[in-house]
């Protein structure tokens, strides 16, 4: 991330004339990252189920996963309603359809999960969100292959240390407040 100041920071999360935001107070950014440490942690137990072949684990990792989404989903921060709807929508039908339709499921997740990496990288300029979602696209693409669970597993844990990443990069900035 490029250094910046508390002013520019200030002036960066400012929505520009014509939007409106809701407020935004530092407890929902607090809630926003511990959501992401939830994923992170959800994306290695994922990768640990896939390594050890535990069916079961790797079940109930993505429900943890998709509920970690929804909270930082719902505590995202976005200019643009349409964006927080689409985020929200995405993460939420990923978790209906964990149950029913595990792939499916994992697509809408991805999805959800790929779209804040990016914004997070538009406003912050962290490397990792960047490529969380081309490195989702191409997690989507193993999983429709049923690659074998040893090299899925190596996949799950690179996408952990990647989000990994950029939760370090979130901590580093002062909690948001708008």
């Amino acid at each position: 991330m490029s250094k910046m100041s508390r002013e520019e920071l200030v002036q960066h999360l400012t929505p520009p004339p014509g939007i409106t935001m809701p407020p935004y107070p530092a407890k929902r950014d607090k809630i926003y990252r511990l959501a992401l440490v939830m994923l992170v942690l959800g994306l290695l137990g994922e990768a640990i189920a896939s390594l050890i072949h535990s069916h079961l684990l790797q079940f109930w990792m993505q429900g943890w996963i998709s509920a970690s989404l929804i909270v930082a989903g719902w505590t995202f921060l976005v200019w643009l309603k349409q964006w927080r709807w689409i985020v929200r929508s995405l993460v939420i039908l990923g978790l209906v359809l964990w149950p029913l339709w595990p792939l499916g499921g994992w697509a809408l997740s991805l999805a959800g999960s790929a779209i804040m990496a990016a914004k997070e990288t538009h406003c912050f300029h962290f490397w990792a969100g960047k490529v969380i979602p081309w490195y989702s696209v191409t997690l989507g693409i193993l999983l429709i292959l049923h690659v074998t669970e040893p090299y899925l597993g190596l996949a799950w844990l690179g996408l952990a240390a990647l989000w990994l990443s950029l939760v370090l990069g979130r901590a580093k900035l002062p909690l948001f407040e708008v």
